[in-house]
């Protein structure tokens, strides 16, 4: 069989009758349409990585947020040690003043805390259902414990107080429905909540009320910011747990956790 070494191109323009035609050799040919594939094939591997360069380009960028994320909030962590070994100095001077055997136990080695962690997460137990938690449990909110609970008559004090910065979540620790939202002569802003077994919790102090008298509110869902309304002498909640109308220890209602700021 001959080698072919010349092909003829007709070209037929449009509304024209005498058509004309190219005469290209074979190999002319051959590398005109081999370059073609190249190109196209090289566009669509340029179009495939340049993506992936953009893609990770953008994730750099967002590593790099990170990771000055990350140092601001190492550098408050080196902070907050510094002011806890300041506080424990301080803290063991007051006891031995006073004669209290007291002190504040130091922070575990990061070996047992990540130790800790392993095993926690190894041993995850589902939460329950916010709307089945019917009975109180935990704190409604994160701070520091200023004055407990006490039913002497020369130091009466029906609840705890949570000294916290003005604007605090408050949580529900228990679903139920909302029977007083308002304002206390004593309690200032209050939300007052019903829930099973003839339980009831008060939240008092707070400077905006989240949750309406007769809602119904579950577990964990904000229903006030704490503040420093009414007879207060400085920002805290005044939390209450009542039974049959009579106030009891919100610590007995504390479990292993507690329903964290949301």
């Amino acid at each position: 069989m001959a080698q072919i070494k010349y092909y003829n191109l007709l070209i037929v323009p449009e509304g024209v009758e005498n058509p004309f035609g190219i005469r290209v050799k074979s190999w002319v040919l051959k590398t005109a349409v081999g370059l073609a594939i190249l190109l196209v094939v090289t566009l669509i591997l340029f179009f495939i990585f340049s993506g992936r360069l953009m893609m990770r380009a953008s994730q750099v960028e967002r590593l790099e947020k990170e990771n000055e994320g990350l140092k601001l909030y190492k550098y408050k962590l080196l902070l907050l040690e510094q002011n806890m070994k300041d506080t424990r100095a301080i803290v063991d001077r007051i006891a031995v003043l006073a004669g209290v055997d007291f002190e504040i136990p130091e922070l575990p080695p990061d070996s047992v805390l990540l130790a800790s962690l392993e095993e926690q997460s190894s041993n995850e137990i589902p939460m329950p259902d916010p709307a089945q938690q019917k009975i109180p449990s935990g704190l409604p909110l994160r701070g520091f414990m200023t004055r407990g609970y006490s039913d002497e008559p020369e130091d009466l004090h029906p609840g705890v107080d949570i000294a916290a910065a003005i604007g605090t979540p408050v949580l529900a620790t228990a679903t139920g429905k909302v029977t007083y939202a308002g304002y206390d002569s004593t309690y200032g802003l209050t939300i007052i909540m019903d829930h099973e077994n003839n339980i009831s919790t008060l939240y008092g102090h707070n400077s905006e009320l989240l949750a309406a008298s007769g809602s119904t509110v579950v577990a964990g869902a904000r229903i006030a910011l704490s503040g420093n309304t009414g007879k207060s002498t400085a920002p805290h909640l005044h939390y209450e747990i009542r039974e049959n109308g009579k106030s009891v220890n919100p610590l007995r209602y504390i479990e292993n956790y507690e329903i964290p700021n949301k």
